[in-house]
C-alpha cells in the first residue's frame, strides 16, 4: 500500500464512544489548536519575585494611573493588595475598618451557607473599585492619593447612600455610573436588586428628581451573580437568567430586558468579553452573547461538568487570550467538595470553534493590555505569585510537560484486515527539541491496548522504521524538556495487510 496520511480533526473530543471518536483527538495537556493544527501552548515566568502574603488570589485588575504608573489591584479571599510596578512590590491595602476577611471555600455548616469570597473589580476613572464577595462591601482606592494604605479611601455604608452590601460591581462606561448588583440598599433588599449611582459619582446611590441614581429589582433567578459591559449594554447574570441593562436617560435612566432563561452564570468571574462578544460558563454548558444568547456547542462539555466540584463552582473564572482567539475557563475538580481549588482548564477557540483541555492551578487572570502578556496567579494561601503567560516555552524556568492523544483509528478502510506498519514519517513545524511518540495497537475496541512502538522524533528525524501490528491504532505525542516546542502537521504511515482479524 502507498503511504497513508493520518487525518485527525482539530480539537479535543471526550464525550463520545470509542468508535464515534475515530479520527479525533481525545485528550491533551498544554496543547492548543491554531489554524486547525495542535501545538504546545506558551509558557510563563514570574512577574516579580516578591509574593502576595495572605489569601488565595481571586481577582486581578491591572491599570495605568493618570501619571502613567502601572498598578495591579489584587483581591484575595482574605486581603486586598496593590502591586506597585515602579517599586516592584505588593502593598497590603486591606481596609482597617468596616472589613471582614472572607472565606477561602464555600461551606455549609449548621445549616448556614457561606460562599467563597470572589472579588469583583473595575475602574472608575483612575480609581480602583471593588466588592469583596457575595454580600460584600464596596471599596474604592483613590489612586491619586495613594500613600500605601487604603483605609481612608474605603467606601462603605455612608450617609450619602452607598448600598450596605452587594454581590458585585461593574461600571457602565457610557454614563460613568457605578452599578451594584445584588445590592442591599435599605430600600430594595432583594438579591435580584440592581442599584446604580448618579453620573460620575461613586458615593451617591440615592435617587432624587435631579440625579440619575436609582435601583431596579429584576425577576428571573434567585440572586444576581455577575455583570460585564459590552457594546452599548451591561450584561447582568443571575443563577438562571441573563439581562441587558441599557442607559436611556431620564426618567427611567436604565432599561432592563431579560434576554435568556436557563443560561445563568456559574460564578462572578466566569464571563469574558471581546469585541462585542461575551462568553461565559453556565451551570451545565457554555454560552455566548452577540446581540442574542446562544449555547456554544462543546465537544468536552460532559467531561468538564462531570468533573466540576459543584460545591466550589463559584470559583470558576474566565480567562481571555485574544492573541490566540481563546477563552479559557479554569475550574475546580476533586472528591473533597469542601476544599477543592482550581485544578483544570478548558479552552475555547472562538474563531475556529475548537476545544482543548488540561490541568493548571490558577486563581485569577487578567488579559494582556496594560501588560504585554496575560497575567495569572498561582493558587496558594500564602506566598502567591503572579505569572506572565505566553512567555517563552517553559514553566517558570522548568520543563513544561505537554501531550496529545488520538482516539483509536481503523488502519484499513474496511475495518476488517489486520495491518502491518513498518514506517512512520513525522511532520512538525516550529519544532525545538525532541518529541516522543507512542503507538498503541489493538485488534478489537474492547481489547487491551499494546504499546508496539515508542519512538523519539528529533528535529532531524526523516522517518522511523518500526514493526507494529493491529487493526486499531492510537497515537500519543509528548515532550518534557526545557525550551521545547512543536506544532504537528500530517503524519504518514507505510502499512500493508497482514491477514484477517
Amino acid at each position: 500500500m502507498p503511504l497513508t496520511k493520518i487525518n485527525i480533526a482539530p480539537g479535543i473530543f471526550k464525550d463520545d464512544t470509542v468508535y464515534s471518536q475515530e479520527g479525533k483527538y481525545i485528550d491533551a495537556e498544554k496543547i492548543r489548536f491554531m489554524k486547525g493544527r495542535p501545538e504546545k501552548i506558551g509558557g510563563w515566568a514570574k512577574l516579580d519575585t516578591d509574593t502576595i502574603t495572605s489569601g488565595v488570589v481571586r481577582s486581578l485588575m491591572p491599570y495605568r494611573a493618570n501619571n502613567t504608573k502601572r498598578y495591579i489591584g489584587i483581591g484575595t479571599h482574605s486581603h486586598f493588595y496593590l502591586y506597585d510596578d515602579g517599586a516592584g512590590s505588593y502593598v497590603d491595602i486591606t481596609p482597617a475598618s468596616n472589613y471582614t476577611a472572607g472565606n477561602q471555600h464555600t461551606t455549609i455548616s449548621s445549616g448556614t451557607f457561606s460562599n467563597a469570597t470572589m472579588w469583583t473589580l473595575d475602574m472608575f476613572g483612575e480609581d480602583l473599585i471593588g466588592v469583596n464577595g457575595i454580600g460584600g462591601r464596596l471599596y474604592r482606592l483613590d489612586t491619586s492619593a495613594f500613600q500605601g494604605d487604603a483605609t481612608t479611601n474605603a467606601v462603605a455604608e455612608t450617609t450619602s447612600g452607598v448600598p450596605i452590601t452587594a454581590n458585585g460591581v461593574v461600571v457602565n462606561s457610557a454614563s460613568r455610573q457605578v452599578v451594584l448588583y445584588g445590592a442591599h440598599d435599605g430600600t430594595a433588599d432583594s438579591p435580584m436588586n440592581v442599584a446604580f449611582s448618579d453620573l460620575s459619582d461613586v458615593t451617591d446611590f440615592v435617587a432624587t428628581t435631579t440625579n440619575f441614581a436609582g435601583s431596579q429589582v429584576l425577576t428571573g433567578g434567585n440572586l444576581l451573580l455577575g455583570g460585564i459591559r459590552t457594546r452599548g449594554v451591561v450584561l447582568l447574570f443571575s443563577d438562571t437568567s441573563v439581562f441587558t441593562m441599557t442607559f436611556v436617560g431620564q426618567p427611567d435612566v436604565f432599561a432592563f430586558q431579560q434576554v435568556a432563561e436557563n443560561a445563568g452564570i456559574v460564578g462572578p468571574q466566569a464571563a469574558a468579553e471581546y469585541n462585542g462578544n461575551v462568553f461565559w460558563m453556565g451551570n451545565d454548558g457554555f454560552y455566548q452573547y452577540a446581540g442574542g444568547v446562544q449555547q456554544i456547542p462543546c465537544s468536552v462539555e460532559r467531561h468538564v461538568f462531570d468533573n466540576l466540584t459543584q460545591q466550589q463552582k463559584i470559583k470558576c473564572f474566565a480567562a481571555l487570550n485574544p492573541k490566540f482567539s481563546e477563552v479559557w475557563w479554569f475550574y475546580p475538580t476533586g472528591s473533597n467538595d469542601a476544599s477543592d481549588e482550581i485544578t483544570d482548564y478548558v479552552i475555547y477557540n472562538y474563531k475556529e470553534q475548537t476545544w482543548s483541555v488540561g490541568t493548571l492551578a490558577r486563581g485569577a487572570w487578567a488579559p494582556a493590555g496594560i501588560y504585554d502578556n496575560p497575567l495569572a496567579s498561582s493558587v496558594a494561601t500564602s506566598s502567591s505569585l503572579i505569572y506572565k503567560h505566553e512567555s517563552g516555552t517553559d514553566d517558570d524556568g522548568s520543563a513544561m510537560s505537554c501531550s496529545l492523544t488520538s482516539a483509536d483509528m481503523d488502519l484499513p478502510q474496511d475495518g476488517d484486515n489486520i495491518m502491518f506498519v513498518d514506517k512512520i514519517i513525522p511532520d512538525f513545524d516550529d519544532q525545538v527539541g525532541s518529541v516522543s511518540m507512542d503507538l498503541k495497537f489493538r485488534i478489537y475496541p474492547n481489547s487491551s491496548q499494546v504499546t508496539e512502538s515508542s519512538e523519539t522524533l528529533a528535529t532531524t528525524t526523516e522517518h522511523k522504521n518500526l514493526r507494529a501490528r493491529g487493526r486499531q491504532m492510537s497515537m500519543i505525542l509528548s515532550s518534557n524538556a526545557t525550551s521545547s516546542h512543536w506544532r504537528l502537521g500530517d503524519i504518514r504511515l507505510n502499512m500493508q495487510p497482514d491477514g484477517k482479524r
